[in-house]
């Protein structure tokens, strides 16, 4: 069975007042620092790789890329160069927000059919879809409402 890694939500009074006592310019550093290290984690899993392949890559030890993907390093330009030459891709999309990727799309098409009616029934607002009564004829036609079926003679 694989472990996966989730992360903790960790509280503590004396973080919390840390925080709050942060400048707008040092929380936006600090985000960004976390921001940066996720998406850098985030861009190595979805290539396959792990931190070692990853370091051998971008021609560094596996503890340095420990330390970039803590969230607490303070990247320089030419250490976001090597990292991007490492992923092949430009510096600039190092900070793009990860992309949603749709894996199955499907095209649903309904046809509908005149049929000969065999059991009425009639709905709370169906007379406000088509007007007139309901059949059932054993096929979906497009619209649903919450059913109370009343057998009468057709």
């Amino acid at each position: 069975m694989k472990n996966k890694k989730t992360a903790r939500k960790y509280s503590s009074p004396i973080v919390a007042k840390l925080l709050s006592e942060l400048t707008p310019a040092e929380e936006l550093q600090h985000r960004t620092k976390a921001t940066l290290a996720a998406r850098l984690d985030d861009l190595i899993n979805a290539r396959g790789w792990g931190k070692s392949e990853f370091a051998e890559r971008a021609n560094k030890n596996p503890s340095e890329i420990t330390k970039w993907l803590s969230g607490t390093h303070n990247f320089t330009v030419e250490t976001l160069a090597e990292i991007a030459l490492a992923l092949d891709m430009p510096v600039a999309e190092l900070f793009a927000p990860k992309q949603i990727q749709v894996v199955n799309k499907i095209k649903i098409v309904v046809t509908v059919k005149e049929v000969e009616p065999s059991i009425k029934y009639v709905t709370p607002m169906g007379h406000l879809v088509s007007g007139s009564p309901n059949y059932f004829s054993g096929e979906h036609h497009g619209v649903m409402f919450p059913l109370t079926t009343r057998m009468h003679q057709a």
